[in-house]
């Protein structure tokens, strides 16, 4: 591992897109994401994803030049058609949307169609908490996750994100998916050549396995119980769009299927506590509260932490030392740096 600038990953990411012609408006939130994700340690869901971004634009995948459309169906909710740009770029500025009308209404949720990989959820539920509001965020994905006595896959790894603000410091966020790990930790985990941890995939006959080369599914989190949160992602996105789910959606790295477009869906809320409970009140209430959990005795001497602390360590620690990068993406990055003939500086 090699420890890059959080910065330096930056502007290579916006030399890189404007090489390939991406309006700012749109890489903006893809490269802000990005950046903000591996961060937080999220690095399944971080800039490891920026080769594939970018190439799924060769594709036809990814259109740059989307005719975003919102329909405002009432005074909290609104359908957004993303024009199969980028799932970053749709779902920001749907979140924007969601804090707007929750700000005039009290709530705002606003349902993604036609879109595509949006990363990590903690992005999206974060804006409205930083906001003194509730953020919620649903993404469904490609079938990876085995229900509960099946042999077969079927939903994604349908992973959601809900945060609240908290006094004096960064909100609480919970960003977790429904099976015990994402999909894109499992490739994460191929490229560089090691095992998975701990039982949480299967391969075709149904065995357990930690080979990523014999993954063929995930199980869920908390068996049944995380089957069913899948299933409520799954309403969330594909039902409220009307779009397809599970296995009718194309797959993200299929090599046959790159030039297919996605039809993603994604739900996007904010909910304004002012309309609840006095801001300042519950701010203090929610510092109280966690804090207490921290305070909790240990059974193995490591601290107890509560949703997104270990995240917010990560983040401290990653500004100040940089974002480990492996010798595989360090080696995808440099050649895309001599491929679209960048500054010798940005070489990693």
């Amino acid at each position: 591992m090699k420890k890059i600038s959080h910065k330096k990953i930056e502007k290579i990411c916006i030399e890189l897109f404007k090489k390939k012609k991406v309006k700012k408006n749109i890489y903006s939130p893809v490269v802000n994401c990005l950046i903000e994700t591996s961060l937080r340690g999220v690095d399944t869901h971080g800039i490891r994803l920026l080769p594939h971004y970018l190439r799924v634009i060769d594709t036809g995948r990814i259109n740059t030049n989307p005719k975003i459309k919102i329909k405002t169906t009432n005074k909290t909710t609104a359908i957004l058609d993303a024009d199969h740009t980028y799932g970053h770029y749709a779902c920001d500025i749907g979140v924007q949307k969601a804090i707007k009308m929750a700000k005039k209404n009290g709530s705002g949720f606003v349902v993604i169609k036609n879109s595509t990989h949006n990363s990590a959820g903690a992005f999206y539920s974060l804006q409205p908490a930083k906001k003194g509001m509730i953020g919620i965020s649903f993404a469904h994905s490609t079938q990876g996750m085995i229900p509960t006595n099946s042999k077969e896959k079927f939903f994604g790894t349908n992973a959601f994100s809900i945060s609240f603000p908290c006094l004096n410091e960064d909100p609480v966020c919970l960003d977790m998916a429904t099976t015990q790990i994402s999909w894109n930790k499992v490739l994460n985990y191929l490229s560089q050549g090691i095992k998975l941890e701990g039982d949480y995939a299967v391969d075709k006959k149904g065995n357990s396995t930690n080979d990523p080369k014999l993954a063929y599914g995930l199980l869920p989190t908390g068996m049944h119980k995380g089957f069913g949160l899948g299933l409520i992602v799954e309403m969330f996105c594909a039902l409220l769009s009307n779009g397809p789910y599970g296995p009718d959606l194309t797959d993200m790295f299929n090599e046959n299927e790159l030039s297919k477009k996605r039809n993603l869906s994604q739900f996007v809320g904010a909910i304004n506590i002012s309309d609840f409970i006095n801001l300042k009140i519950f701010k203090k209430r929610s510092l109280e509260m966690i804090n207490r959990v921290r305070l909790l005795k240990s059974v193995n001497n490591k601290k107890v932490m509560v949703a997104g602390d270990p995240e917010k360590i990560t983040k401290k620690n990653r500004i100040k030392n940089g974002i480990p990068l492996n010798k595989e993406l360090i080696k995808e990055y440099n050649q895309l740096i001599v491929m679209y003939n960048l500054n010798k500086k940005f070489i990693i």
